[in-house]
């Protein structure tokens, strides 16, 4: 408990879909400091308010930042299209 108050602890798998990140990404933030993560009886389990935290931590996209970086989408090679 911190401050009185109890973890609110996902395992690894719940916490990155509700991170909306992989497993690998996880292990990135946990290294980096940026999610907290216990062991309990050998499985990683993950602070699901760190995730909070960690999504409030992130850059606002300011509107028109973007347009400048989208590019077309590129339409598939399809097999017909080389016949």
């Amino acid at each position: 408990m911190e401050n009185g108050k109890p973890r609110n602890l996902l395992p690894l798998k719940q916490a990155c879909t509700k991170g909306h990140f992989g497993i690998t990404k996880a292990y990135e933030l946990i290294n980096e400091g940026k999610i907290d993560a216990f062991k309990m009886q050998g499985r990683v389990m993950i602070d699901a308010d760190s995730i909070e935290r960690y999504h409030l931590s992130l850059p606002k996209i300011e509107p028109g930042s973007l347009a400048k970086r989208v590019r077309p989408l590129r339409r598939a090679a399809r097999s017909s299209d080389h016949a």
